[in-house]
């Protein structure tokens, strides 16, 4: 009876989210559209074929074919990526690689006074998001200090999955590290999403606005909506800032902590600035756990520095991780081509390609 109950439970939270799911769902072309443009000029410089095939790219050069979905690629099997996908248990496993990890604590809706405890007992404030099930920082809250933004968080949260996480917030800038067999490819700083305001349109105007231009503009800046939930409403509040309120003319708005909402202006190529030692520990990680293709998110004050000074800590391991934020960076010259390198290696290595 208490799984029934959770069930309509979790299904009427998703349901009072519908505006954002539909938000997010008006992308949906425009990655098809990103994605489609990226792998057939990554093909047509390698001079390789590209077409169309049961809702797949297929990529095919000197008698080898290989597939693509987006980011997915034909070389990580399903069991790793659902493993990899679980937050706790990718925590387990980088603690048994005796590798650093933030304290804890899962829990659900019925059993939020877990939660309560954790907060308790945590200095600073903790982030909630859902365990499993997601990707794109749906259902995070950043900077929770209340029981009462607990509970908001943990309703959010559940929207997306039964199972959540709470942690403490990290300090430190957000990167991505893409590795694929164990070589670093590239790196890029993920910073939050703004807006900048002009002296006349709120918040809330300003973000639509930014998703007008999002969906509109070519080139793309990005494949995601930029939505005021629950992170955004508590971030703007800790501001001292609602959504309704209109900032200065320039003056810039950190929307919500939660990376993945951001722009093209908002990330920056760090490839030459990471610590080789920081570079071969990842590469380490990610051979061990046996993830080909990784996205290896690391929290650092400075990435430049060595592992042990760097306050770098290792936060999740990403299978079939987002190519375009490679690309959509706000020095577009200096981005690393990481779709022409991930065909060169998959076909002059015969990995993850079909012999026809």
């Amino acid at each position: 009876m208490r799984q029934r109950v959770t069930w309509i439970t979790r299904r009427a939270l998703k349901f009072a989210d519908i505006r954002s799911v539909l938000k997010r769902r008006r992308f949906g072309g425009l990655r098809d559209e990103f994605y489609d443009r990226l792998w057939r000029d990554a093909a047509r410089e390698l001079g390789a074929e590209c077409h169309d095939l049961a809702g797949l790219k297929r990529i095919s050069l000197d008698g080898l074919a290989t597939f693509v979905s987006h980011s997915d690629l034909m070389l990580d099997d399903l069991v790793t990526t659902r493993v990899m996908a679980h937050k706790a248990v990718t925590y387990q496993l980088l603690s048994e690689k005796g590798l650093p990890v933030p304290e804890h604590c899962v829990f659900s809706l019925d059993q939020l006074g877990r939660a309560r405890d954790f907060l308790a007992r945590t200095p600073g404030p903790i982030v909630v998001k859902p365990a499993t099930g997601t990707g794109g920082g749906h259902g995070v809250t950043t900077g929770i200090r209340t029981e009462r933004s607990l509970l908001r968080a943990a309703l959010h949260a559940a929207s997306f999955n039964a199972e959540l996480l709470a942690e403490p917030m990290l300090a430190g800038n957000c990167y991505r590290l893409l590795y694929l067999d164990g070589r670093l490819l590239d790196a890029v700083r993920r910073d939050p999403p703004t807006v900048c305001g002009d002296g006349r349109s709120s918040i809330r105007a300003l973000v639509a606005a930014q998703n007008r231009k999002r969906l509109s503009e070519r080139p793309i800046s990005a494949l995601s909506p930029l939505v005021i939930d629950q992170d955004a409403l508590h971030h703007l509040a800790a501001q001292g800032l609602d959504p309704g309120q209109t900032p200065a003319d320039g003056e810039r708005i950190v929307v919500k902590r939660a990376v993945n909402e951001n722009a093209d202006r908002e990330n920056h190529t760090v490839t030459a600035e990471v610590h080789p030692g920081i570079v071969s520990a990842g590469a380490g990680l990610v051979t061990d756990l046996g993830v080909r293709f990784a996205g290896l998110d690391v929290i650092a004050d400075d990435i430049s520095a060595p592992l042990g000074a760097s306050g770098a800590q290792f936060h999740e391991v990403n299978v079939g991780p987002g190519i375009h934020h490679h690309y959509l960076v706000a020095d577009r010259s200096g981005a690393t081509p990481v779709a022409t390198r991930i065909l060169q290696y998959l076909f002059e290595n015969r990995q993850g390609v079909m012999r026809l």
